[in-house]
């Protein structure tokens, strides 16, 4: 490998730099982990005068990129500008890819070390490995040349493009199709030429003759790529209902399913939605779900009572809302009954959803009802319990709430803490404040410890002073840092004067804490407290 500029301005090699300890930890790190952000740095490693580590490092380099998706690839392109460990201040231009290659490199390592070499700032090396790259006609070389399509330099991404075009043909459309993220990201308005290869390649792939390999895309375990397999099948109109109804019980990314879902319901009829209803009214994407129900109404507004109902008790607010809604348009208003009903003659039930329901329609009479499940075994129905009563009526059961925040179960804890919020709670500090230093919970600590942070602005600095200084629990830590940054930026935004006892209860703090602060931090706070 004839390198005139490294061996012009070192006396080793880049590769060289290294000890084997390090370089041994690195590779190990790609072939274990994967980890993208040892890539830039493992390919230095070629930069050697040692042929066995140029032959291992190329070997793990190719296992690796062989691993990544389209979207990996373009991170690693942004990392590769961004780590410049092979001293690219030096005139790379000047340099050919072609030197990377040893003759004992297999072909799949070769196009995997020129396809990394086009991820390099130098746009004149980066040119030259194109060249190099588009001799190959795996599909290896594509995201490669797709990716350098988006180019920052016009005649580095004329070339790609020229290469990428050059490879819309049938040969290449499993290809393209496992490289469809990087194919959507050409719809570029700004470029009309992006603008223009993208639509060559949509139109390959919306040809009858590319259903069969956007229908293997469909399985990829990539999301990005079904997606963008749904769009061009949806737009190419190589479908029909049964088709898209059966992708959309399999599919299970929410983005999918409602692109799917919109072009199911696009000028449905009356028949077909019935015939599809107990499929999409299961569908565990909300939005789908009131879709369905507002679909459900408009061809069936006198036969969907029941139906719409039954949804008053779904889990989703969203849902509970539109059923309500909708049975507002058939003169029922009173949806309290529905929940209390339900409570006393189906306990067992949907629980959760008539809990909230309840919460959401009730009155503060219908507490005691909802009380007895704050014991419940499920913790998820405690929970909800917790959050209905806050609904109903949060300033009345605040002591309720306190008790709730030692509960052994982190969520119920969080959702007191929330109800708590909702609610005046100056006057159980004391109660807090015990809570955050003897529980036995973490959580429970922590939430104590968000609810003294969280009181009025001269109530809260002591607590949050002490809590800052809490440097044995990192979470408690970290909260007493960020609301003690945020107290000294939002001083001004208020003009409460404190009373004597607040300013004492402060200058104890700092008495027993203060040492825990950055000279600068105690610097401001005294300001603060400046004229008091």
């Amino acid at each position: 490998m004839e390198w005139r500029l490294f061996k012009k301005n070192h006396k080793n090699y880049p590769g060289d730099q290294y000890s084997k300890e390090y370089i041994d930890e690195t590779l190990a790190l790609l072939e274990e982990e994967n980890d993208l952000t040892a890539i830039p740095l493992a390919f230095s490693f070629l930069l050697t005068n040692s042929k066995e580590l140029q032959i291992r490092t190329a070997k793990v380099l190719q296992a690796s990129i062989s691993k990544l998706s389209s979207i990996q690839l373009l991170r690693l392109d942004k990392l590769f500008r961004e780590r410049t460990s092979l001293e690219w201040n030096y005139d790379w231009g000047k340099e050919s890819p072609y030197n990377l290659l040893l003759p004992t490199f297999t072909e799949g390592e070769k196009l995997t070390i020129l396809g990394l070499c086009t991820f390099h700032p130098n746009g004149y090396f980066r040119e030259k490995a194109l060249d190099l790259l588009a001799v190959y006609s795996s599909g290896g070389e594509l995201p490669f040349l797709i990716i350098r399509c988006n180019d920052w330099v016009n005649k580095v991404r004329e070339k790609a493009e020229r290469y990428v075009e050059n490879r819309i043909a049938s040969t290449y459309v499993t290809h393209f199709v496992d490289h469809l993220p990087l194919i959507f990201k050409l719809n570029n308005k700004e470029r009309d030429n992006d603008s223009i290869l993208f639509e060559k390649i949509v139109k390959l792939l919306s040809e009858k003759e590319s259903l069969s390999a956007l229908e293997e895309g469909i399985q990829s375990e990539i999301a990005q790529i079904r997606f963008f397999c749904y769009k061009i099948i949806i737009y190419s109109k190589m479908f029909t209902k049964k088709m898209l109804v059966n992708y959309l019980k399999l599919e299970k990314y929410p983005h999918s399913r409602l692109l799917l879902f919109n072009e199911i319901v696009a000028d449905i009829s009356k028949e077909e939605f019935n015939e599809y209803y107990s499929i999409l009214k299961k569908d565990k994407f909300p939005m789908i779900r009131v879709k369905v129900l507002q679909q459900l109404y408009a061809f069936n507004p006198s036969y969907s009572k029941s139906d719409i109902e039954h949804v008053l008790f779904d889990k989703s607010s969203v849902i509970r809302s539109a059923a309500r809604f909708l049975l507002t348009k058939q003169n029922i208003t009173d949806f309290s009954s529905y929940y209390v009903h339900k409570i006393t003659q189906s306990p067992h039930e949907s629980l959760r959803g008539t809990l909230l329901g309840l919460g959401e329609t009730g009155n503060e009479s219908h507490v005691k009802l909802i009380i007895p499940f704050l014991k419940h075994r499920n913790a998820g129905i405690v929970k909800a319990a917790v959050q209905a009563i806050a609904m109903l009526d949060a300033e009345h059961y605040n002591n309720l709430f306190l008790e709730m925040l030692d509960h052994e179960h982190k969520g119920v804890s969080k959702e007191a803490r929330k109800s708590l919020l909702k609610s005046y709670y100056k006057d159980k500090k004391d109660t807090i404040y015990r809570l955050y230093g003897n529980s036995n919970n973490v959580h429970t600590r922590y939430n104590a410890a968000v609810l003294l942070c969280s009181l009025p602005k001269w109530d809260a600095i002591p607590y949050i002073i002490e809590i800052y200084a809490n440097k044995r629990e990192s979470d408690m830590y970290l909260l007493g840092e960020s609301r003690f940054s945020r107290w000294i930026v939002n001083f001004n935004k208020s003009f409460e004067t404190p009373t004597k006892l607040q300013i004492d209860s402060i200058r104890q703090v700092l008495n027993k804490f203060g040492s825990q602060l950055e000279k600068i931090e105690r610097k401001e706070l005294e300001f603060c407290m400046k004229g008091f």
